[in-house]
């Protein structure tokens, strides 16, 4: 397995089946601002760890979470294809369906449909066809294991192109065979529960992902409440098929 010297840090250990570029992005997006966050609330932290980040110090035992992990797959190509359905959770009536074809890669960026639609190598949103943009989200991670857990705070426009904040809760509470059109996949599920600042609006979302096989969500369903409970959207997207290089 791959070690890592983080400036700051120390050692740590990755899954073989990781990348240079998706190591890099689990430093960036998630080690260092959980650890920075450790150290703030807790200034000991840096002294309580420095026996253990002396490069000198012995071997790094084998890492417990490797087995029953997988890493996402960010190895995305110009022409990768992903063709969804939308159907509504309550009358289970198809609304739409629709497609996402990469037309540009860049180190930080994953563009479909010639810039109508543009994620993170992970799959966060950056922007979408509606014209709105979020910046910082992980709603979608670099690892998945069971029992995993995480928060996000980011920022963004609502459909009003006003800028907001939003705080979602997520966890991943199964692994398990997971059937939609494209095929049976061995998924992750993931379910949390968000807020949008302003508006006092609240959010379930629950997701699966094959983060080795499909690059991409295999289904992901959201719901949306305003105040008083109005429900405001009740969507469940899943996807019909596939084509990546």
């Amino acid at each position: 397995m791959p070690i890592v010297d983080v400036e700051g840090i120390g050692r740590i250990e990755f899954p073989d089946s990781m990348s240079r570029a998706q190591i890099d992005a689990a430093i960036a997006n998630e080690i260092l601002p959980a650890y920075e966050k450790r150290a703030a609330a807790n200034p000991q932290l840096v002294a309580s760890l420095a026996p253990r980040l002396d490069p000198s110090a012995a071997p790094i035992a084998p890492n417990p979470f490797s087995r029953g992990t997988m890493v996402a797959d960010t190895s995305y190509k110009v022409g990768d294809n992903y063709h969804y359905r939308m159907t509504d959770l309550f009358t289970k009536a198809e609304t739409r369906t629709f497609g996402r074809r990469v037309t540009a890669v860049t180190d930080t960026e994953v563009i479909y449909n010639r810039g109508a639609h543009i994620t993170d190598l992970l799959g966060n949103t950056l922007k979408n066809n509606r014209g709105q943009t979020f910046t910082g989200s992980q709603i979608f991670v670099a690892e998945y294991r069971l029992g995993r857990a995480w928060s996000t705070i980011y920022r963004g426009t609502r459909r009003d192109l006003e800028p907001d904040v939003w705080v979602f809760n997520l966890k991943v509470t199964a692994r398990e065979p997971y059937t939609v059109p494209a095929g049976t996949f061995d998924a992750f599920k993931v379910e949390g529960h968000g807020s949008l600042q302003s508006k006092g609006h609240r959010f379930a979302i629950t997701y699966w992902v094959a983060p080795d096989k499909v690059r991409t969500f295999l289904a992901l369903e959201m719901i949306h409440q305003a105040r008083g409970n109005r429900y405001i959207n009740t969507d469940r997207s899943e996807l019909v098929s596939f084509q990546q290089s």
